[in-house]
């Protein structure tokens, strides 16, 4: 394969991810078990990998973010522990808990592999066209929105509506975070970037996802406090509330819809009572936050193994990230994946520099933004969300890296300039 191989590899990756398609597996026990077409190109991109390294007898790996690698494992570690303990309470689950986990590891590849072609990707180009992507999806959603009626919520090709959401919300931080801080240097470049954040922002509100609004909420409070002296506030604080009313008024038209995000609150005999039809989520969570404690208690050490909510039975949905986790993998499991979670988010912050500050930022607000969707469901960890959460951070680690290099240092930089800030 050519030298621009495992470019074109990538990018048709982000598309595989953004478009899925999906081939369910018919001998396993789960309504979720598949094998995606990202499965198959990433397949073909560790083949790749495997090739050239034989080809060249160098087996030697660098890896430019050596401690977000290293937790993935830690944590990946601990799953397999968790699993070890299913197998040997409940063996009828074991191995849909097992496909669950090797899709932990599969994400793990796809940062190991991508941080060794670090070099050889266009990281601007990837990065405009999960942008791109992202702005043909937010269309169609809001298309199809228009054209349905009542609590009918489209999901487009992302299978659920909070999910398709929560991933809107990324390109349109990317967009705003560029436009806002290209405002000034560039406005017609800003402004076109704008425009595609306000269609995913105008999409996110159309699903009628709490999540998502959530995400985009917490993720603009982080962009503003991590760049509000270099990203016009402005504009990006501006874009997200024209979305955000536009989307409202949008849903003027499915008052069902709109009712979602305007739960009633009142105080009756010194006690708050919600109602409305945005109320019984909050109802619900409570109740499943109160199941999930007692899950917890019966086995407080190795879990019921990853993805045992909502695979397992005896637990089933239990949609609060954090409960989820904590009964899937115990206590330890729980400070493990915190801890990976966290250093997730300090390794996109310490990406920030002059020339490289848009994806970092938009980064990390995206990844405290899904933290805090998460009393809402377990959007963190869905592979498909996370395929893009390591590929961004990469993506940030390599404009940092070209965008602070010496002239002739190896390594040659991205090609383009959507995605810098210099």
């Amino acid at each position: 394969m050519t030298a621009r191989g495992p470019h074109a590899l990538f990018l048709l990756f982000v598309l595989s991810v953004v478009f899925s398609v999906q081939f369910p597996l018919p001998l396993v026990a789960s309504q979720y078990a598949s094998v995606n077409l990202s499965d198959l190109v990433l397949l073909a991109i560790a083949v790749l990998f495997v090739l050239e390294r034989l080809r060249a007898d160098d087996w030697r790996l660098s890896l430019s973010l050596p401690s977000p690698t290293a937790w993935f494992l830690v944590a990946g570690g601990w799953m397999v522990v968790s699993l070890a303990a299913a197998v040997v309470r409940s063996p009828d689950v074991a191995a849909v808990n097992a496909l669950w986990t090797l899709k932990w590891f599969e994400v793990t590849v796809l940062f190991v592999l991508a941080q060794a072609f670090a070099d050889r990707v266009d990281w601007n180009a990837l990065l405009v066209v999960l942008s791109g992507a992202g702005v043909v999806v937010a269309v169609t959603t809001v298309v199809r929105t228009v054209s349905t009626s009542g609590f009918t919520r489209v999901t487009v090709f992302w299978h659920n509506p909070n999910t398709l959401a929560v991933f809107l919300a990324l390109p349109a931080l990317l967009c705003l975070a560029h436009g806002a801080g290209r405002i000034r240097e560039r406005p017609l470049e800003a402004l076109v970037a704008a425009l595609g954040g306000l269609c995913c922002l105008l999409a996110v509100v159309s699903t009628g996802s709490r999540s998502g609004l959530i995400t985009l909420v917490a993720g603009v409070a982080v962009t503003v406090v991590l760049s509000y002296r270099r990203l016009s506030v402005s504009l990006l604080v501006g874009g997200v509330g024209t979305g955000i009313a536009a989307g409202g008024v949008l849903l003027t038209t499915r008052p069902k819809l709109l009712g979602r995000f305007l739960p009633t609150i009142a105080f009756r005999d010194g006690t708050i009572v919600f109602s409305g039809p945005g109320t019984g989520a909050i109802y619900s969570r409570y109740e499943l936050t109160r199941k999930a404690l007692g899950l917890w208690t019966d086995r407080p050490v190795f879990g019921y193994g990853w993805f045992a909510s909502p695979e397992n039975p005896t637990v089933s949905f239990l949609d609060v990230f954090y409960t989820q986790v904590l009964v899937d993998l115990g206590l330890v499991g729980f400070v493990l994946v915190g801890a990976f979670y966290l250093v997730l988010v300090r390794a996109f912050v310490v990406q920030r520099t002059t020339t490289s500050l848009a994806v970092p930022t938009a980064g990390a607000a995206w990844l405290v933004g899904l933290l805090a969707a998460g009393i809402g469901g377990g959007h963190p960890r869905i592979p498909r969300i996370m395929f893009l959460l390591v590929l961004v951070l990469v993506a940030a680690n390599r404009l940092r890296i070209c965008g602070t290099a010496p002239s002739g240092r190896p390594g040659r930089p991205s090609r383009g300039r959507s995605f810098r800030n210099d």
